[in-house]
C-alpha cells in the first residue's frame, strides 16, 4: 500500500502591506512620475517611485522603463543593487532620447520583518511609527547620468502600523521652502487612522495649495502601511 504524502503547511508571513497612491501632472498632459506597488513573492513586497527628468511623454517613458525593468530583474532574483545597476546600464541602449530618472525603491521582507530602501536621486521619504514621524534623506544622482550608479541604501526592522510615504520632488519642494518637511510630518501625525489612499490625497492637495500661483512640478505620493 502506497503511503500518503502529507501536504506541507505553509506558514503565512508575519506582516502585510497596504498601499495607496495618487499623482498630478505639472500641467494638462502626462506626468513624468510613475510608481509600482507589487508583491515579489509570498513573503516579499516591492514599491518603487521614479521621476523621469524633463516633462511629458519622454519623461514618463523613461520612468516607466526604469520601474518595469527593475521589477522584472528583481523577480528573476537579482539583488536590488544589481538590478538598479543593470537598469542604469540599459537606459542609454533602450531609450531613443537622453534619459535620466530618480529611483526610490523599497523592498519588504514580510517574514523576516525588515525593509530595505534604495535611493538614486529620490526625494526624502517620510517614515511614521506611532506618534513620531521623521524624514529619510539619502542624496544621490539619478540613474542614467554616470556609468557606475550612485546608490544609497539602508535596512531596518518594521513594526505593525508603520507608514512609509514616498514622494517626488514636486511634493517635497513645494513652496515655501521647508527642508524638514514639517508641514508634511504634522499632517501625517494629525491623521493616523486614514487609509493609505486617503492620506496620499491629503498630502497631494496640501502640497498643491502651498504652490499658490507658482508653477508646480509633477507630484506623486505613494503611501505604504505595514499590517
Amino acid at each position: 500500500m502506497l503511503g500518503r504524502h502529507k501536504k506541507k503547511t505553509e506558514i503565512p508571513p508575519d506582516f502585510g502591506i497596504l498601499s495607496g497612491a495618487c499623482g498630478l501632472p505639472k500641467s494638462v498632459g502626462v506626468s513624468g512620475d510613475n510608481y509600482i506597488c507589487r508583491k515579489l513573492s509570498r513573503s516579499s513586497y516591492v514599491a518603487a517611485v521614479a521621476d523621469g527628468m524633463g516633462t511629458g511623454r519622454i519623461a514618463s517613458g523613461c520612468s516607466k522603463f526604469v520601474l518595469e525593468s527593475l521589477y522584472q530583474l528583481l523577480r528573476v532574483g537579482l539583488s536590488p543593487l544589481d538590478a538598479i545597476s543593470s537598469v542604469n546600464a540599459a537606459l542609454p541602449l533602450n531609450m531613443t532620447s537622453e534619459c535620466f530618472s530618480t529611483v526610490d525603491l523599497a523592498v519588504f521582507d514580510l517574514t523576516g520583518g525588515s525593509c530595505s530602501i534604495y535611493k538614486a536621486g529620490g526625494a526624502p521619504t517620510v517614515i511614521q511609527r506611532g506618534t513620531r514621524a521623521g524624514i529619510l534623506k539619502m542624496p544621490a544622482l539619478p540613474v542614467g547620468i554616470i556609468e557606475k550608479p550612485d546608490i544609497k541604501y539602508t535596512t531596518f526592522p518594521i513594526e505593525h502600523g508603520d507608514r512609509y510615504f514616498f514622494l517626488t520632488d514636486g511634493i517635497t519642494e513645494s513652496p515655501p521652502p521647508d527642508n524638514h518637511l514639517t508641514w508634511a510630518t504634522e499632517l501625517i501625525l494629525r491623521y493616523p487612522e486614514e487609509s493609505p489612499r486617503a492620506i496620499s490625497e491629503r498630502i497631494l492637495w496640501n502640497a498643491t495649495a502651498r504652490y499658490g500661483e507658482y508653477e508646480r512640478d509633477d507630484m506623486t505620493v505613494v503611501t505604504l502601511q505595514v499590517v
